[in-house]
């Protein structure tokens, strides 16, 4: 009995020990990649079976050597006792081409990854450019930035730089000009510098996620010479990651929202010490450089340092004004006043400041560092004469659209609701006659509709055509449907192509035509693709909106490209047709069709994902008009 026990007792022992290899063996961590590689090497007759315990045993921290633990390996018999008869020569040139095999897989791997790099940040590294050449050697030396970071390659060589977020205007601010159109909320620009004097490495952080806390996400620097892609964590102010290039050299890197967290990390390392030091004193001396005042009055910038005064000039349309712009140190500015007043500065130095005066008057703006240093800049005021309402006497027309209750597809929540409230607000206050809204169309009746307006248009009318319901597309032929009630959910002849929708406005006489369709791939529209970039004039100028009246305008606004976009947001309207509405009913002027665009592409895109698209109706006609919304009442 007492033998049954004790073999027993050695059974469970064995089986709790080949357990506990087994979870460290499965588990995705650094030891089972160092398991796996190991098991590679006696697989492929690389190294013998005594090594291979050995190996194993001291990775997995075993108290002594196993040797049993690499039975579960299958060995290639034939391939290992061939190599024990060859010489030390031929095993070391064997292993050699091993590496170099691991080498270019890893190579592959890296071309693979830079492959999969989000085009944002593709088109960012490429047409990314700053005004700012200079080459910065020292933390102190860095503009006050979100992030200030540092790092270290295999080879010794230490890079620094900064990161700022993507809001536009702090952009501008730091002197750099990037496309709104190519950088995503989700990441963060930046700039690093090699310690050579004049290595320049544009860089970008892209967030991936973000779980109690603890945020994570890829980064990737392109340097003239070497790239770098890899990954980062951030907890709190601080984060670490890993970065490798092609040729597998390794860049650690740290980054925080404080310089004196950067600069305990270069101490770490013996051979930045002395540029920890420099750094230091380098910091001390320009904390006694004065304040910065920065001016950004429409596409003009005004900008006082130095302690001394600068004179703006900034117009009062109807005595109303309006001062924006950024008050900055190296550190941080104490007290900032306008025209007397303290204004509370945001966390990028950034400022609004709302104004009313009768007459032209003198303002002045007042920044002060921690250390008593002054700089301020005089703003002239001038007062406009109050201008005449714009008067714009043309015949407006809409076609109305919303489709909710389908046969054949899922029934929808905003689009009936949109259209009446839509229709509503332009008869009410911009006098819109409404000859034709379609709630729950057929294809019949939206194909009637249009023949109807055909016939009604003058050639100095306004027309707004407006389409809510389900969209599809055919993949093959990128061409985009709008789905009436009575479609098929596959396709059919009840589907209305958009090449219709196009070819009939092109026959319109009206001279402005502005369509708005909020479906999915509403964006594949037979459209001009020229990313429309229209300058607008100043919409109080009453010369300027008279001269848009006189051009042909055929455009488009759509809720998205080629996606699928939202049904509705919390209040039974979309994203889209939630802004419109408010837009047309917060307006006691006129704005155009661009600014109506603007607004609603920035409202869409910070509440859904998908991208508002505007562009010129091809081949109708357009001559360079604008949609104008002018408010009756």
């Amino acid at each position: 009995m007492k033998r049954f026990l004790a073999t027993f007792l050695l059974f469970g022992i064995l089986l709790s020990n080949q357990h506990a290899w087994s979870s460290w063996i499965t588990k995705k961590s650094d030891t089972s990649e160092k398991v796996a590689s190991i098991e590679k090497e006696y697989a492929d007759g690389l190294i013998s079976k005594s090594e291979c315990n050995k190996q194993k045993s001291k990775v997995l921290k075993l108290n002594k050597i196993s040797e049993t633990i690499c039975d579960n390996v299958k060995v290639k018999v034939a391939q290992s006792s061939w190599i024990k008869k060859k010489s030390k020569e031929e095993v070391k040139k064997e292993k050699l081409n091993y590496i170099e095999k691991k080498e270019k897989e890893t190579k592959k791997e890296f071309v693979k990854k830079k492959k999969n790099l989000s085009k944002s940040i593709k088109k960012w590294i490429t047409k990314k450019k700053t005004k700012d050449k200079r080459h910065y050697n020292s933390i102190a030396q860095l503009p006050k930035s979100d992030y200030y970071f540092t790092a270290v390659d295999g080879s010794g060589s230490t890079f620094i730089g900064y990161f700022i977020s993507t809001d536009y205007e702090l952009l501008k601010k730091y002197e750099i000009e990037v496309d709104k159109d190519l950088v995503k909320e989700s990441e963060i620009v930046g700039q690093v510098f090699q310690d050579d004097g004049k290595t320049q490495c544009p860089a970008l952080l892209e967030k991936k996620g973000d779980k109690q806390g603890v945020i994570r996400g890829d980064i990737y620097i392109k340097c003239p010479i070497k790239e770098y892609i890899g990954s980062w964590t951030q907890t709190g102010s601080q984060g670490f990651g890993n970065a490798f290039s092609s040729e597998k050299t390794r860049l650690q890197f740290n980054f925080s929202k404080s310089r004196n967290d950067v600069y305990t990390y270069l101490s770490k390392n013996k051979k930045n010490k002395k540029l920890v030091l420099k750094d230091k004193k380098s910091d001390e001396i320009k904390d006694s450089i004065c304040p910065e005042i920065k001016l950004v009055d429409n596409k003009q910038v005004f900008t006082s340092s130095d302690c001394k005064t600068k004179v703006a000039k900034v117009q009062a349309k109807d005595g109303n004004f309006s001062l924006m712009g950024f008050a900055t140190d190296n550190e941080e500015v104490q007290r900032f006043s306008v025209d007397g007043r303290p204004i509370k500065l945001k966390s990028d130095g950034s400022f609004k400041y709302n104004g009313k005066t009768n007459s032209s008057k003198d303002v002045y703006l007042v920044a002060t560092d921690k250390f008593g240093k002054i700089t301020e800049m005089k703003v002239s005021i001038e007062v406009l004469a109050p201008s005449k309402k714009f008067v714009n006497n043309k015949k407006y027309y809409a076609l109305v659209i919303g489709n909710s209750e389908y046969k054949h597809w899922d029934n929808l929540v905003s689009p009936v609701n949109d259209a009446e409230v839509i229709a509503t607000v332009l008869k009410e206050k911009y006098n819109f006659e409404i000859p034709i809204l379609l709630k729950n169309a057929d294809k019949a009746s939206i194909e009637e509709a249009f023949f109807k307006m055909n016939k009604i248009l003058t050639e100095d009318d306004y027309l707004l055509i407006y389409y809510a319901g389900h969209g599809d597309k055919n993949p093959s032929i990128q061409k985009a449907y709008w789905i009436p009630t009575n479609a098929g959910s596959s396709f059919d002849r009840n589907w209305i192509s958009t090449s219709f929708v196009t070819e009939m406005i092109g026959t319109f006489k009206a001279k402005h035509v502005l369509l708005m369709v909020d479906s999915c791939y509403s964006g594949l529209l037979k459209s001009s693709n020229s990313n429309l970039t229209e300058v607008d004039g100043d919409t109080s100028d009453n010369v300027f909106l008279t001269k848009l009246l006189n051009r042909k305008t055929r455009l488009f606004i759509s809720s998205g490209s080629d996606e699928p976009v939202l049904d509705s947001s919390d209040d039974k309207h979309s994203w889209f047709a939630k802004k419109f509405i408010e837009l047309l009913k917060s307006n006691n002027n006129t704005f155009t069709s661009r600014e109506l665009y603007i607004k609603i592409d920035r409202y869409v895109q910070s509440n859904a994902s998908q991208r508002p698209k505007y562009d010129v109706i091809k081949e109708t006609g357009h001559n360079e008009g604008r949609f104008l919304f002018t408010s009756r009442n």
